[in-house]
């Protein structure tokens, strides 16, 4: 079983919307309505974490949109783009059946159909079209593996293996595994 960390990311920060400081997120999440319910994150910048309260979220184009207390212009939003977002672990929504935490799949080996084993999962990175997986082996070097269902057989976080079926040609030997 894996360690319930103390904090965990839920978005990252996109682009400024408008001129009064409100900026986009890029949900880590399949439903970005559970920002909604959320007064105060955790900003990861890089001086470390900082809490911020929220004055309002929005759910616009599919996509969360909030106003951070204390930032009134675009340029002051635009700071934060690309940083990550988190919250207190006891905050989380219990995840749908076949979703798992970004923790949870760290550290997993990826295994093909085929038995071929490709390395482990070394960070997770989310897009709006679907999550990557960043996948290093000395075999094959460092792999963005795109976690999708036609490419992600079988996920068994208990035994930290995950079973993908890769597109041909994506996982190629490295000079130095010859």
């Amino acid at each position: 079983m894996t360690d319930r960390p103390e904090h965990i990311v839920v978005g990252r920060f996109g682009r400024p919307r408008g001129v009064s400081g409100e900026i986009c997120i890029t949900p880590a999440t399949n439903d970005p309505r559970r920002f909604l319910e959320l007064t105060e994150i955790i900003v990861v910048g890089p001086d470390g974490r900082q809490a911020m309260r929220l004055e309002k979220t929005a759910v616009i184009g599919g996509r969360p949109v909030v106003k951070i207390e204390g930032i009134n212009s675009r340029e002051e939003a635009a700071r934060l783009t690309e940083r990550l977002i988190e919250i207190p672990f006891e905050l989380a929504q219990p995840l749908p059946e076949g979703n798992y935490y970004q923790f949870d799949l760290i550290g997993c080996e990826a295994v093909g159909d085929d038995g071929t084993r490709y390395g482990v999962i070394e960070e997770v990175l989310f897009y709006p079209a679907n999550d990557v997986y960043r996948i290093v082996s000395e075999r094959f070097g460092e792999v963005l593996f795109p976690a999708v269902d036609c490419f992600v057989i079988e996920v068994d976080i208990a035994a930290k293996r995950i079973i993908i079926k890769p597109p041909e040609g994506l996982f190629c030997p490295t000079e130095d595994s010859s």
